[in-house]
């Protein structure tokens, strides 16, 4: 081992000695080395800092990216951890070293991690459901949204890969993926992680860019190819005003108001009536001012 990554990881600053891990995983990295997946394990369970011991999980996906079988083995006690962000490092390490290699017991390893079952639809189902939940905690939120970009990366004609098709190291993807991890501080670090996609599509052009024809038969399923559905927004519920409940004391205290009502009116134009006048009486009730006069 480096002389400067044992001297890194052993000094108290713990900054400093998460900068050690990584460079003890990125100098060893896709070798499997022995002796610093022991160290990276030590640091894992023994280190008084939460982001290093998350820091010296997650590492373990470089040094194994060329022998992704042996991940979930490594990693599976780390996974049942009381600490959250070693739990946290143990599935970013399996979905690392695991992505697009379908292994069994990498699923079987997150299964416990899942609220229902694994399989992709439900998957997909719940992130959708903590993306648009605006009352889930709003680390979830980002998470869920993170892990649903990828899952559909590229509309789903990408996938992450460690390594070139011929077996080498993608020094590109390693570096890419290694400042993905950040994001935990920073989250535009997030978008580091195209560096690591590589296409799955069959693209069937030759060294002039021109299309050939040809025939692709594929015994798949048609929906494995689809692309993803949009998302929708959530539908607002209308509700319909339900009638007013009208009692029967309040019809009947209506019913009397209104007879009460027509009652006043009645009494109201008789008494604007004038009163007829008698036969034979032509003269005012009331002498002329001419005759008060002396």
């Amino acid at each position: 081992m480096t002389t400067r990554a044992l001297t890194e990881v052993s000094i108290q600053d713990p900054i400093l000695r998460y900068g050690g891990v990584y460079t003890l995983a990125l100098a060893y990295a896709g070798t499997s080395n022995n002796d610093a997946v022991r160290q990276l394990l030590h640091i894992a369970v023994s280190d008084t800092s939460d982001d290093v011991r998350r820091a010296a999980v997650t590492s373990l996906a470089s040094l194994l990216l060329k022998n992704p079988g042996q991940v979930p083995r490594i990693v599976q006690l780390l996974s049942e951890s009381y600490n959250s962000h070693v739990r946290c490092g143990a599935t970013l390490a399996l979905g690392i070293a695991c992505a697009g290699t379908g292994l069994q017991d990498a699923v079987e390893i997150l299964e416990p991690f899942q609220a229902s079952s694994p399989s992709m639809s439900s998957t997909r189902a719940l992130y959708t459901k903590v993306v648009s939940d605006k009352h889930e905690d709003p680390m979830a939120r980002f998470g869920a949204a993170i892990g649903q970009r990828l899952i559909d990366a590229g509309g789903r004609n990408v996938t992450i890969s460690l390594q070139s098709r011929a077996g080498s190291k993608n020094t590109n993807a390693i570096v890419g993926m290694a400042i993905f991890c950040q994001f935990w501080y920073w989250y535009p670090l997030a978008h580091c992680a195209c560096l690591a996609f590589e296409p799955t599509a069959i693209i069937g052009m030759n060294e002039d860019l021109k299309v050939l024809k040809f025939e692709f038969v594929s015994n798949a399923r048609p929906s494995l190819f689809a692309y993803p559905p949009p998302a929708t927004p959530p539908k607002r519920e209308t509700f319909a005003k339900a009638a007013t409940a009208v009692l029967s004391t309040t019809a009947k205290v209506k019913a009397r108001e209104k007879k009460k009502a027509a009652a006043d009116a009645d009494a109201m134009d008789t008494d604007e009536k004038p009163e007829p006048k008698k036969d034979g009486d032509s003269s005012p009730s009331y002498a002329p001012s001419s005759s008060l006069t002396t």
